[in-house]
């Protein structure tokens, strides 16, 4: 430990004499250091997995049938909806070092401008998803639902119209979402 301190005396020392050198080390040291956070996020096995409450959303993206693979197939890294500033990057780092996070993480909730950014706008969606029966998943008599309603990333997806609802386009849905189930059967059926 003391060899430690005169060190940082000589450093320090060094420092004051060398301000300008000073600075334009630490200014370098700050953009190189910004660079490669910036680049590692991009591989979530490197800046998402060592917390291990992360490992099975990482799995989820990396493999699977989620809507996180798919994302990823599309050359969507994590990043690009989980961004963070440099405040909640500290932050992570704390709870990462200190073992103090929750577990699971908490429910992260985004709203409709997250998924349109890069998909269409909800206007032309409910064109594209007109059933011309009266039918329209994007177009709900439920309200003001956002696309995480029924769009899961990181777990099954569900269509929020087969709570009550058992309309034909739901058997045909991709294999990452839940299977209609008969609004009238099993436990409370009437």
């Amino acid at each position: 430990m003391k060899g430690l301190l005169e060190k940082a005396k000589v450093l320090w020392g060094w420092a004051g004499r060398h301000p300008l050198l000073s600075a334009a080390i630490l200014v370098l040291v700050a953009l190189l250091g910004s660079a490669a956070m910036s680049q590692a996020e991009r591989l979530p096995k490197l800046a998402c997995s060592p917390c291990h409450v992360m490992e099975p959303y990482v799995e989820g993206y990396n493999e699977g049938q989620l809507l996180s693979n798919k994302h990823r197939e599309a050359d969507v890294a994590c990043i690009d909806c989980h961004d963070n500033g440099m405040e909640d990057k500290i932050q992570e780092t704390i709870w990462y070092v200190t073992d103090d996070f929750d577990d699971p993480p908490a429910k992260r909730h985004f709203d409709n401008k997250m998924c349109t950014k890069c998909h269409s706008d909800m206007d032309a969606l409910i064109a594209k998803t007109d059933k011309g029966d009266g039918v329209n998943p994007h177009n709900s008599h439920l309200g003001d639902l956002t696309c995480s309603d029924c769009h899961k990333m990181h777990m099954q997806s569900k269509a929020a119209c087969q709570n009550c609802h058992d309309f034909e386009f739901l058997h045909n849905l991709p294999a990452e979402w839940q299977k209609v189930q008969d609004p009238h059967a099993g436990e409370g059926a009437l």
